[in-house]
């Protein structure tokens, strides 16, 4: 294995859903910007790029969204919501969550590069959000993604699964063990965010 490979696959491997962050250290500018430059390398049909960033950083526009999702209501000092611009998308569709998606990965790869944590938000209150942020009506609202430094340590790894694999065509007859909401009955967390 490359030297590029292992630090690629430390990234992608270390990237967990961290849900507590470190009190009073905040994301220094030059990692948000890393972060947004992560999320904007990411693939996107034609190259048409429709993502749009909100960076949060403000204690009290935090603690707003915090009180807007149901089950997100994490000390990040970091949010970064993720919009998408669809003026130029000259097809129907949600195809631009595919692109946004990409985006959001990206950047929380390269947050657990940088020795950052984050966990998906896709819980929250729309209306409320686009209120607080004055996000005009023809704009998408994909997600929120939060950042910090984690309180919490979560052991990296894959979560590689041979059942989940299939070579040259799907075998429906082969079982898999999936993973069911009732596996979550330990957490503390709603499964939305997960």
């Amino acid at each position: 294995m490359t030297e590029k490979e292992k630090n690629v696959l430390e990234a992608v491997f270390s990237r967990r859903s961290i849900r507590r962050f470190k009190e009073g250290r905040d994301v220094e500018k030059e990692k948000i910007t890393r972060l947004l430059e992560a999320g904007m390398a990411a693939p996107s049909a034609c190259n048409l790029q429709p993502w749009e960033f909100i960076v949060v950083t403000d204690k009290d526009s935090l603690e707003k969204i915090r009180n807007s999702t149901e089950s997100g209501k994490y000390n990040a000092p970091l949010a970064i919501l993720i919009c998408a611009n669809t003026k130029n998308i000259p097809w129907e569709g949600n195809g631009w969550m595919i692109d946004c998606g990409a985006a959001a990965e990206n950047m929380m790869i390269a947050a657990a590069a940088m020795e950052l944590g984050s966990v998906w938000i896709g819980s929250h209150n729309e209306e409320k959000i686009r209120e607080l942020f004055e996000i005009p009506g023809n704009i998408k609202l994909m997600n929120i993604v939060y950042f910090g430094y984690p309180e919490e340590a979560k052991p990296a790894g894959t979560r590689y699964d041979e059942t989940a694999v299939y070579h040259d065509k799907y075998d429906p007859s082969r079982k898999r063990n999936m993973r069911t909401i009732d596996m979550l009955s330990d957490l503390s967390v709603k499964p939305v965010d997960l």
